[in-house]
């Protein structure tokens, strides 16, 4: 749907996603590429898509030998994922089949978000030939479903905030008269699956499992794994307060709230806040504080609504642990619409005492922070930020974003977070290859750390902008003070990340890109591709490739990711893989060449970017000349 404020054609919705993957397709198409092409052209067209739609699925990416599909329900999913694992039992591939159900993002044809990588962390568990479904899933079906479920227990997932409870469909056992794993109607009648259906009837079910008492579920749960988070601070989530009333103005109010409720707790070292965009995924998900809690990696949930009356404001919230579900403390406020961010500092002095024993309540209030003189320019600030967090590589909202910042402006001039982000706006302008300033920018951001030198986001913009500028040293100084002054930031641990890559600080650099998406965990490409490239850069390649692996799903960073994939693979010593890499990324991105890709400096002028291009220059095509030093001619 449009963004009413000017945005993206994007939308959010609950779906079941399916991660499949072919077993030892590299080394099939090692032995025989053509034939092995043709047969995967053939399982995909004549079993694995009609699977798909005729359970009203929708493939919306193929990846190689993988693909990823959605439907609307748990139900459709399995039923397509048993009928393509019946058909597959007689054929020469394997496949690893992993679903889950959960909120994804719809945007220009594609599909992604958290939904879409626990899918595909759970394809990655499989074994070759069987299903692995996420513990939503099984309770989604199970009261509706004979199907039997086996407890794997909780699994460890790489870049996944909390272990996944994992199951595994159980195929039906060969006495039973009436097989689960059928197939879809729209399947059958395709004659090469009804061959399939009838030979797996001539020959048994090779995957039966015997034992299964009928009826059951699922096979009882095997001991949990506790958490693996090194992190002792108690992880705090801001849910977004509902905004009581039909004016919108409400919703606004209410959603402004939330956000400077978590920038002012992230100010705090001794507590570790999840991000903005992680919290507000969730809204309007009929989910209780337990499951919003292994969702987010948070023990904490703060809650809350605003209602606003004239010119009166009752604001209530309410701190709840999500691990026994019972209420640390509730609190209602009557203000004055104009004293909205006394409340945000009472808020946060509450939360802040309630849960750091040692910190005292008056240290926690310090001084209240008044961010502007004008309400109006506070709501269209709050209308700017949310159009900016949907789309910031859309250059549609960029724009629209830009212009309420400006009209803010206009209306308090002093106003230092309206600076700051829209010298971020101008800067991300430019990168996309508009016709932001830059050099403006800078002074913009500046200006915003001068009217407020503790604004942790002025520092970002500074250190973006000088980035963007080549001022690598000065950018590291002053990402360095915005993550100083809120350590809880995501993005400012990211950009301090990309910071450090050009400086060769290269594990402080993977440590803070995985502490991003550690406090981020519906965090965007980007962050894995950043602690993708610091990986490989400290020489740890095995790592890198699973950090990347969920930014190769994507489509919003594939091109980046697959640069730091082919150098990766090289290092791994799978140059096959390495070279299919290059191919999909000269395909992405025909103007690709290894000149232009030294000129980006992703290392700086370190002996790592010398190695990063050597790697690149071993799995180019054959026929591509060679590159030694950044500035030498290159063909490719």
């Amino acid at each position: 749907m449009s963004n009413p404020d000017g945005g993206t054609n994007m939308k959010r919705r609950l779906a079941a996603i399916m991660a499949g993957d072919v077993v030892g397709y590299s080394r099939m198409m090692a032995e025989d590429e053509t034939a092995t092409y043709r047969e995967l052209r053939s399982m995909f067209d004549e079993i694995v898509a009609p699977a798909v739609h005729g359970n009203e699925g929708r493939i919306f990416k193929q990846i190689g030998d993988g693909f990823l599909a959605s439907f609307t329900s748990a139900h459709a999913a399995l039923e397509a994922a048993e009928a393509i694992q019946t058909a597959l039992a007689v054929h020469r591939f394997e496949l690893r089949i992993g679903i889950n159900l959960g909120d994804v993002i719809e945007e220009n044809g594609d599909t992604y978000g958290d939904g879409v990588n626990v899918a595909a962390r759970l394809e990655a568990m499989a074994r070759p030939g069987a299903i692995y479904v996420s513990d939503i899933v099984r309770r989604s079906v199970e009261q509706t479903s004979e199907r039997a479920f086996r407890s794997l227990g909780r699994r460890a997932a790489k870049n996944m905030p909390t272990d996944i409870v994992v199951y595994e469909l159980v195929p039906p056992p060969a006495e039973r008269p009436a097989p689960r794993w059928r197939w879809p109607r729209a399947v059958v009648s395709h004659p090469a699956l009804t061959a399939l259906g009838l030979a797996l009837v001539l020959a048994g079910s090779a995957g039966a499992m015997g034992g299964l008492e009928a009826g059951s579920r699922w096979i009882a749960d095997l001991p949990l794994v506790r958490d693996a988070s090194s992190d002792a601070r108690p992880f705090v989530a801001v849910m977004p307060f509902n905004g009581m009333g039909a004016d919108p103005s409400h919703s606004q109010l209410a959603d402004g709230l939330s956000e400077d409720l978590i920038t002012e707790l992230s100010r705090y070292p001794e507590l570790a806040v999840v991000a903005r965009n992680s919290t507000f995924a969730l809204r309007g998900q009929a989910m209780d504080v337990r499951t919003i809690g292994r969702i987010l990696h948070a023990r904490y949930v703060v809650e809350g609504s605003a209602r606003r009356q004239g010119e009166q404001l009752r604001i209530a919230a309410q701190l709840v642990d999500t691990e026994t579900g019972t209420h640390i403390w509730a609190k209602t406020y009557d203000r004055e619409v104009t004293d909205v961010f006394a409340v945000q500092s009472e808020l946060s002095a509450e939360i802040v005492a309630s849960l750091v024993p040692y910190l005292r309540r008056s240290e926690a209030a310090s001084v209240e922070r008044k961010p502007t003189k004008d309400l109006r320019a506070y709501d269209l600030v709050v209308r700017a930020r949310g159009i900016h967090a949907k789309g910031h590589s859309d250059a549609a909202a960029l724009t629209a974003s830009q212009d309420l910042l400006q009209q803010a402006l206009a209306l308090d001039p002093d106003y230092a977070e309206a600076h700051a982000y829209l010298a971020l706006n101008l800067i991300q302008q430019k990168v996309l290859g508009g016709g932001g300033d830059v050099a403006g920018a800078i002074e913009r951001a500046r200006r915003s750390i001068g009217l407020a030198p503790d604004l942790a986001l002025g520092y970002r913009a500074l250190g973006y902008g000088l980035a963007v500028a080549g001022n690598y040293a000065d950018a590291l100084q002053a990402t360095e003070r915005s993550v100083e002054l809120n350590p809880n930031d995501p993005e400012g641990l990211a950009a301090l990340a990309k910071a450090q890559l050009r400086s060769g600080s290269y594990q402080a650099a993977a440590q803070n890109a995985a502490r991003a998406r550690e406090l981020h965990p519906m965090a965007p490409d980007y962050y894995a591709f950043i602690e993708g490239q610091a990986l490989y850069a400290a020489d740890q390649p095995d790592q890198a490739a699973n950090a990347l692996r969920g930014c190769l799903l994507g489509n919003q960073q594939r091109a980046n990711c697959l640069r730091i994939a082919v150098a990766t693979d090289v290092r791994r010593g799978k140059l096959g893989e390495a070279m299919e890499a290059m191919r999909e990324l000269m395909v992405l991105d025909p103007g690709f060449t290894l000149e232009k890709e030294a000129g980006t400096q992703r290392y700086g002028t370190t002996p790592v970017m010398r190695r990063y291009i050597a790697d690149l220059r071993e799995a180019r095509p054959q026929r591509a000349a060679t590159i030694g030093t950044a500035g030498s001619r290159s063909e490719i």
